[in-house]
């Protein structure tokens, strides 16, 4: 059952950048020894929130929400702070814009998650997409395992992508500890399933 909605902004919806890693930039400033790995799990009373008059979404009521500038991070207390100077979060849901420069949702997955995601570089295994479904639009689907800076341990990542009118990327990074993926998969395919995108053309980019 949803509780009222709340409303907060990615931002102003017209604003398109290129975004945060596995973290959000400008979130609550938390030590990093508040990150840990025995956080509450997903609760199964969910909220409903709507972002920058632009996404609605409902998340589980005890998970946070880390808005910045033009991101948000929805995470359980323990499941977020800094490694670093970067915001990171170990356990929850990151969503925010990214610019389509070269005008294909793939390439511009591709190079967010490669610059923005991933934190060591070099060579991969090119990324395997599978075709899904965002807000009655489509969409796609990868799925990484990489290390954690927070914990230095593996942690699931599955990023979604999908289109808005404009030719702007909206992102979902569905994020959780290898070990506990399966855990978080009904509630990640609770909180994709939910979401609505209220697109209108006074929000094209210019």
């Amino acid at each position: 059952m949803s509780q009222v909605a709340h409303h907060r902004l990615i931002g102003v919806a017209c604003v398109v950048a290129a975004l945060l890693s596995v973290g959000v930039t400008g979130a609550q400033t938390v030590a990093p020894a508040l990150i840990r790995r025995d956080v509450a799990p997903p609760s199964s009373d969910f909220t409903t929130y709507v972002e920058g008059e632009l996404i609605q979404v409902s998340i589980p009521s005890n998970w946070r929400e880390l808005p910045s500038s033009n991101a948000v991070t929805f995470a359980p207390d323990g499941a977020y702070g800094n490694a670093g100077v970067k915001s990171v979060f170990t356990h929850g849901l990151g969503m925010g814009l990214i610019r389509n420069d070269k005008g294909n949702l793939q390439v511009t997955t591709d190079d967010f998650i490669e610059s923005q995601v991933l934190v060591a570089p070099g060579p991969r295994r090119p990324l395997r997409y599978r075709s899904v479904t965002i807000a009655d639009r489509p969409a796609i689907q990868t799925v990484l395992t990489t290390v954690s800076e927070a914990t230095n341990q593996p942690e699931q990542i599955e990023v979604y992508a999908t289109l808005l009118r404009n030719g702007t990327v909206l992102y979902l990074l569905a994020v959780a500890p290898r070990d506990r993926a399966s855990d978080y998969a009904e509630t990640f395919r609770r909180v994709v399933g939910s979401i609505e995108i209220m697109d209108c053309e006074s929000c094209v980019s210019k």
